[in-house]
């Protein structure tokens, strides 16, 4: 996390010229594909995935190749409170120093409170709507179970800290993102981050909004945000350090305009269920190296994560997430 003001400098000038950071900030682990939803908007099918969860043996000689402290999320193409042995997982992670998060569709949570609250950093529970009335049929489904779910843990972390919760949203429509955001607010989460459809991974053509009309969500969402003391992020303002956020929140505009480089591989690696290392976790299968063969430093700084940042484009293909401008 960047501490003064030469940091800071570094930290701007790093992410706007792509200088890659010495580590990444961010590691994800693949610990199931199997999900008890299925969302149109969700490119998991195409991906052709195998439906099939880590084993704790695998997930635990992943955990000791990581010999630094990492920001680390138990997350993959699947729901992660499907595996029978997440929270053994969250505990020998956190015994080994990391932070440690979950991303879940909150439909499971009720019996996973107590344990989250005694173990977890942070916590990311997927919401795309809270009416019916909204008309969101590709997204996560609006679901009275998931919303109390939220409530009862919220209420039941009181003054704690931790975990942080962030209701993450992905963007439909105005309405349907403001009044989630709202609920947020309401229930007293922490943080909520909005995620931009990308239409060329497999999500059937959902609709999503214009780049005007995501401007003016972005913009309302901080108007909201700022009266329930919520956090607003997507991926070009998700930074630990406050005033990185505020920098990115100002050129957003611009980023979408004429930034080149994708920001979500900039400080991450995805983890698959194979201990097999990617840039993105929308390339799933796309190695750059095996962290049962090879430590983290070896992967971040080698030869085929290097080729992979030298031809992004080529390799993301399909991915519209940089082609904001041609697409309007």
């Amino acid at each position: 996390m960047l501490t003064n003001p030469l940091h800071l400098i570094k930290g701007v000038v790093g992410r706007t010229f792509y200088a890659i950071p010495r580590r990444p900030e961010r590691i994800q682990i693949e610990i199931t594909n199997r999900c008890n939803y299925t969302c149109g908007m969700c490119p998991r099918e195409s991906f052709n995935l195998p439906e099939q969860d880590i084993s704790l043996d695998l997930f635990k000689k992943i955990i000791d190749r990581i010999d630094s402290i990492y920001n680390i999320t138990l997350t993959g193409w699947g729901e992660p409170l499907l595996h029978p042995e997440l929270v053994d997982m969250i505990l020998y992670t956190k015994n080994k120093g990391h932070h440690v998060g979950v991303t879940t569709n909150g439909l499971l949570l009720a019996s996973f409170i107590e344990k989250f609250l005694e173990t977890l950093d942070k916590l990311t529970i997927s919401l795309d709507s809270v009416k019916e009335g909204h008309g969101v049929t590709d997204g996560h489904p609006s679901n009275m179970v998931v919303q109390k779910n939220i409530e009862s843990l919220l209420h039941d972390r009181g003054n704690r800290r931790k975990p942080t919760v962030t209701i993450q949203i992905t963007m439909h429509d105005k309405s349907q993102c403001l009044d989630t955001i709202r609920f947020a607010g309401e229930v007293g989460a922490d943080r909520v981050y909005l995620v931009r459809l990308n239409n060329q991974l497999g999500n059937n053509g959902c609709k999503r909004p214009s780049l005007k009309e995501e401007l003016t969500i972005y913009k309302m969402a901080e108007e909201i945000a700022e009266k329930y003391g919520l956090q607003v992020d997507n991926n070009y303002t998700a930074f630990e350090n406050r005033l990185l956020r505020l920098f990115y929140k100002q050129l957003r505009p611009v980023m979408y305009q004429f930034d080149k480089y994708c920001p979500k591989p900039y400080d991450y690696l995805y983890i698959n269920i194979d201990g097999k290392a990617t840039p993105c976790c929308d390339l799933p299968r796309y190695e750059v190296g095996n962290l049962l063969k090879r430590d983290i430093d070896e992967i971040w700084h080698g030869e085929n994560i290097h080729y992979f940042r030298e031809h992004q484009n080529d390799v993301c293909g399909n991915c519209d997430a940089l082609r904001l401008k041609h697409l309007y």
